[in-house]
């Protein structure tokens, strides 16, 4: 949590949180309400992890394939919960091993958004556009690699 969660949850002023959670050797003074309020607050709960890691390949198809058909990683990344990087790290194949929840959570994206398009879900046309030459790049990148490796 932020200290504007904090403080937005608690009913004080953000500055005042910031004061608090200030390293300092000197303890600083606040009033019992204040205390009170701060420490009734629940700590968030986060959702259980799954433990281990899984290969990327699999992700990074399904991630691809969503590209080609026009879905932006803003968009992806948003659904899943994690960064646009870490959409187009996995997506253009530079990271092996990824956590086997996020691989899941991709699958199932994939499953959810194979059936519909970008723009039903309105999606605008030039990020469509822009989603379809980050696939075209990346393809073209593993042909590259690829004919290299022949070699």
């Amino acid at each position: 949590m932020s200290a504007g969660d904090i403080a937005e949850r608690a009913g004080i002023s953000v500055t005042l949180v910031r004061r608090l959670l200030r390293s300092s050797r000197v303890q600083a003074r606040i009033h019992r309400t204040t205390a009170d309020a701060i420490l009734g607050l629940p700590i968030p709960s986060r959702a259980p992890r799954l433990p281990g890691l899984t290969p990327g390949e699999q992700a990074a198809e399904w991630l691809l394939e969503l590209a080609r058909r026009g879905w932006p990683a803003t968009y992806l990344a948003r659904q899943l919960g994690t960064s646009t990087f870490t959409v187009a790290e996995i997506r253009n194949r530079r990271r092996r091993h990824i956590d086997l929840q996020l691989e899941q959570m991709i699958r199932l994206l994939y499953q959810h958004l194979k059936g519909t398009t970008p723009a039903n879900r309105g999606i605008p046309c030039r990020d469509s556009q822009r989603a379809r030459r980050a696939a075209t790049r990346t393809d073209a990148l593993q042909d590259s690699r690829r004919v290299t490796a022949e070699r």
